[in-house]
């Protein structure tokens, strides 16, 4: 994506000076490059390493440490007690509504500026987007509680076993546990914003469509508790699953000898201590996968 370099400030609208702003919290890059085996890779050429998750001239100081506070909140009661402690029930309050909004609406702000440019959107979603926008800009800046019909969604990716599905034969356990992505997406009835924090799988919806199933999924605006367990989803959004991992199915396969040499070399060098990592799992899971299901 094109980095944008704004003279004012996406959110408040004020002229001051504009950081870059991470799109995924800079936190996730951190934990998925300190747990990696391998580097970081960029999406478009995996022979390309890359230092950092996206970033863009977004925010002002001010806003910017606003959605900090919130980050922060998420990593120490969700995230790392998911990742690191296998907790699987959370209590949480308003800071969680806050955090995925912030989230959601910095993918969908850049994404309204890609689809002008681009033109290729259809003006009955658009202006649904547009209007979400504005919406959430006006509650992160604490103008207006009022959200609308916009509901926001965590899904837990816990890990897959078997599958009755050959679509889902392409590693899911490695591919959605150590990747991160954020995007706005629409189809025939639904519109959403899509984020995948290695696992943790973050939804705002804008339209919902009437097919649409999500079961212990709903994150309450003030507070509540979700369980990272017996999660049921029926919803357009999975097939952006199925897409994550052709993607990555792609990126290996445009991966060059050399660089495959390399992470070869590196696991070598690891030796028994490879089992300590997380993809170490992911990987024997996905394997399973393939041995145990009847396809």
């Amino acid at each position: 994506m094109e980095r944008y370099k704004l003279q004012k400030c996406a959110l408040c609208g004020l002229e001051k000076e504009i950081q870059l702003s991470h799109i995924i919290p800079k936190f996730i890059g951190k934990h998925l490059k300190k747990t990696s085996i391998g580097s970081i890779r960029s999406a478009e050429n995996p022979n390309i390493v890359i230092q950092d998750l996206e970033k863009h001239y977004l925010l002002c100081r001010d806003c910017e440490e606003e959605f900090s506070a919130r980050e922060n909140w998420f990593a120490r009661n969700i995230f790392y007690l998911w990742k690191k402690e296998e907790t699987i029930e959370f209590e949480y309050d308003s800071n969680l509504n806050y955090f995925i909004i912030s989230l959601s609406w910095r993918s969908l702000y850049l994404d309204i500026m890609n689809y002008v440019q681009e033109g290729n959107v259809e003006i009955e979603k658009f202006q649904i987007m547009i209007d979400a926008e504005k919406m959430m800009r006006k509650f992160l800046l604490g103008k207006d509680e009022d959200l609308g019909n916009i509901e926001n969604h965590i899904f837990f990716f816990e890990r897959v076993e078997s599958v009755n599905d050959d679509k889902f034969l392409l590693n899911p356990n490695t591919t959605i546990h150590r990747s991160t992505v954020s995007y706005t997406h629409y189809t025939e009835d639904t519109v959403f914003t899509v984020s995948n924090l290695m696992g943790i799988i973050i939804v705002t919806m804008y339209e919902k469509g009437y097919r649409e199933e999500w079961k212990g999924t709903k994150i309450d605006r003030n507070r509540g508790k979700i369980i990272a367990a017996n999660q049921n989803v029926k919803s357009v959004v999975c097939g952006e699953f199925q897409y994550w991992m052709e993607e990555a199915d792609k990126q290996m396969e445009r991966m060059s000898e050399t660089q495959k040499a390399k992470i070869v070399q590196k696991m070598k060098a690891i030796g028994e201590d490879i089992k300590k990592y997380d993809i170490y799992q992911d990987f024997l899971d996905d394997q399973n996968i393939k041995k145990n299901s009847s396809i």
